[in-house]
């Protein structure tokens, strides 16, 4: 089998959630099949690009190739996407010279798949159906843009910024339904998002393919249960992490809403407490919340395992976003506890008091952090239950055994068509 993956960015390194599922579906899919790499190069992107081709083919990649595309939001482009039929996310990602490579690639080489990684990619399906090998086309959905959107405009600071979210979530809506019907399969993170698109296309071939952690690599920092004392758990702990690229709008909304509604009142009840802001490229506004008592932004990281070892708790507080939240599960793995909000842990297979703790005011996320503070047996117990969650059922492994049946059916239909 022949495989190729088509990404809005590169490959490696990973820096934001979206980027570590295409990296371990791909790790993953080369245990099966031949796969090559067509990734979609930003010009602010600063990667090394020899570097991250040596390291991605010695993965086992059979190609690996990088396209430069044009600037995103040009005048013309924002001018288009407010006026024309097409979301500016969708223009922002379709340039000529990506067209013309994967044309090219697909001339060279017979492939019997092709994944496009998420809803802004619709704009090369038809270069790949015209193809003279006809693949089976699957998008990846990694989140449901148009909800997204809508959540967005929710909490918009401004009016201009709210009639924006609301033209282009409707303009997304009608991307999604055209794409449900052009690709062979569709992929989503949890049951919740297929139960969305099946309600724009009822007969759309969806299939759930969660997101996973690689386990191993999370448990540097974990101990099983033991009788440590209350104390010593709160001398070795006092972290209180957040971790995501934080400059996505998601997470800088969840920042900002934490360290202005919570933290204050958890800093007074327990000031030896700290917060660690974790993430890549953190926007001035997040940069700015570490002026107040406690709190550090760390800026982008070569590794965000380490800052799990002193972690008494991972907070997820989004109130806007989508998909399946992977700063969770590598918590979990690394047998941090977890408060969250209930939109944060969407379409995970999580059970409120057992493996997580969902608080959605602060009052309760206070309560819940308190918590775990003042409770060994309480951390110990979400502890060892999210990792064991982490460890059966998101693995990758376990989710790379769940593409390769998808995969290899759809193969095995497209012979036979």
């Amino acid at each position: 089998m022949r495989i190729l993956y088509l990404s809005p960015g590169n490959l490696w390194p990973p820096t934001s959630g979206g980027g570590l599922r295409v990296y371990h579906l791909i790790r993953e899919t080369i245990r099966y099949a031949s796969v090559s790499f067509l990734g979609i190069h930003s010009p602010n992107e600063s990667n090394n690009v020899s570097i991250s081709k040596d390291h991605c083919l010695k993965l086992g990649l059979e190609r690996f190739v990088l396209v430069d595309k044009e600037r995103s939001y040009t005048p013309w482009k924002v001018v288009r996407g407010f006026t024309g039929p097409t979301p500016l996310s969708v223009l922002n990602y379709y340039d000529p010279n990506v067209a013309s490579e994967l044309s090219h690639i697909l001339g060279e080489q017979t492939f019997d798949l092709v994944q496009i990684e998420q809803v802004q990619l619709m704009g090369y399906v038809p270069t790949i159906r015209s193809s003279r090998s006809r693949p089976a086309v699957v998008c990846d959905w990694q989140n449901i843009e148009s909800e997204l959107m809508e959540r967005y405009g929710e909490h918009a600071g401004s009016w201009a910024r709210k009639l924006y979210a609301r033209r282009t979530a409707r303009l997304l809506r009608n991307v999604e339904r055209r794409l449900l019907t052009e690709c062979d399969a569709h992929l989503v993170t949890s049951k919740r998002d297929a139960s969305m698109l099946r309600g724009l296309v009822p007969n759309a071939p969806v299939h759930i393919v969660e997101n996973g952690v690689d386990v191993a690599r999370y448990s540097g920092g974990y101990t099983p249960s033991a009788p440590t004392m209350v104390e010593r758990a709160k001398q070795e702990r006092t972290d209180i992490v957040f971790v995501g690229s934080m400059d996505y709008h998601a997470n800088i909304d969840g920042a900002i809403y934490f360290c202005t509604e919570i933290w204050p009142r958890l800093h007074a009840l327990a000031p030896q407490l700290r917060l660690m802001i974790v993430g890549s490229r953190p926007s001035d506004e997040v940069r700015d919340l570490a002026r107040a008592p406690g709190v550090v932004v760390t800026g982008t990281v070569d590794d965000v395992e380490p800052y799990y070892r002193g972690a008494l708790a991972a907070i997820v507080p989004l109130r806007i976003g989508g998909g399946t939240r992977l700063k969770i599960l590598e918590a979990m793995a690394a047998g941090v506890p977890v408060v969250s909000t209930s939109i944060g842990a969407e379409g995970l297979a999580v059970n409120a008091g057992v493996n997580i703790l969902l608080a959605d005011t602060p009052e309760e996320t206070t309560r819940g952090l308190m918590e775990l503070y003042e409770s060994y047996d309480t951390w110990q117990r979400v502890s060892d239950r999210g990792r064991e969650l982490a460890c059966t059922r998101y693995d990758w492994s376990v989710i790379g055994s769940s593409l390769h049946r998808i995969h290899s059916a759809l193969v095995d239909q497209q012979s036979r068509a």
